[in-house]
């Protein structure tokens, strides 16, 4: 068989999902020298864990968070190796601080997982004692480092794979950014007139800032009343990124600003 050059291999690598979870699976599962596995040692010290609540041990937390991993499933898609490494990641991490074993044990899979998360495009984010895995969005990630700390990780988490299908986390995150643009509208409508219009038509309309769906309610819109949860949580997508495109609107109007100081500057100075 022809030898190629390593350069060739890394630059046609196509990432095989299933292949990734068993070696994940492998990690978590196989005996090492000490005589445990990395899923024995989670067991044994579970009740440890910031996020035990009232569950007796890991099996518990498995069976009532109705959580199974096979060793070596039929079918790997993406959100079933996300959840994977996710699952892994915050056990082992909590796990670490709290055992004595050599540090390799350890720092093995985490390594392992920031690697492979970053070759399917995802990042991790942490909310208190949990990592979160969400997919990379830099104009989300821009967005976030203009927002105060709690409605920051509002913005990322909204990508994290629980929020697809939960259209009341969503439309709560939503509010909460309509509510953070009110005060912008006037700077907007400067900006870009019918963008401004849309976005707010939208964020009043979409059963969003007002109860839109009630036949009773003062706001009632037919429309987004009968309209499929599919269809609803598709345009609450796009409302996001509506949003995300009006933050930083605004930044980069400050930024003309800027510039155009400067430039006035360099010409004076000539």
């Amino acid at each position: 068989m022809e030898r190629r050059p390593f350069t060739e291999i890394l630059a046609n690598e196509k990432l095989d999902l299933k292949l990734e979870y068993i070696r994940l699976s492998v990690i978590f599962n196989a005996t090492d020298k000490d005589g445990y596995s990395l899923r024995e040692l989670c067991e044994k010290h579970f009740l440890e864990m910031p996020f035990r609540g009232t569950y007796l041990g890991l099996k518990d937390f498995e069976e009532c968070n109705d959580i199974v991993f096979e060793i070596e499933p039929e079918n790997v898609d993406i959100n079933y190796l996300v959840n994977f490494c996710e699952y892994i990641y915050n056990l082992v991490v909590h796990l670490k601080e709290r055992t004595h074993f050599e540090r390799s044990k350890f720092s093995n899979p985490i390594v392992h997982i920031r690697t492979l998360i970053e070759k399917i495009g995802y990042m991790m984010i942490q909310h208190e004692d949990i990592y979160l895995l969400v997919p990379k969005s830099q104009p989300a990630i821009v967005v976030s480092e203009m927002l105060p700390a709690d409605l920051s990780y509002k913005v990322i988490e909204y990508n994290h794979h629980s929020m697809k299908g939960d259209l009341a986390r969503k439309q709560a995150t939503l509010k909460l950014l309509a509510d953070q643009l009110e005060a912008k509208q006037k700077e907007l409508n400067q900006i870009d007139k019918q963008f401004k219009s849309d976005l707010f038509c939208l964020l009043n309309s979409m059963n969003i800032r007002h109860n839109n769906i009630e036949p009773t309610a003062k706001e009632y819109k037919k429309a987004v009343a009968e309209m499929p949860k599919e269809e609803l949580e598709q345009w609450y997508d796009e409302i996001y990124d509506m949003c995300l495109y009006a933050f930083m609107t605004l930044d980069q109007a400050n930024r003309n600003a800027k510039v155009k100081a400067l430039k006035q500057k360099i010409e004076d100075r000539n």
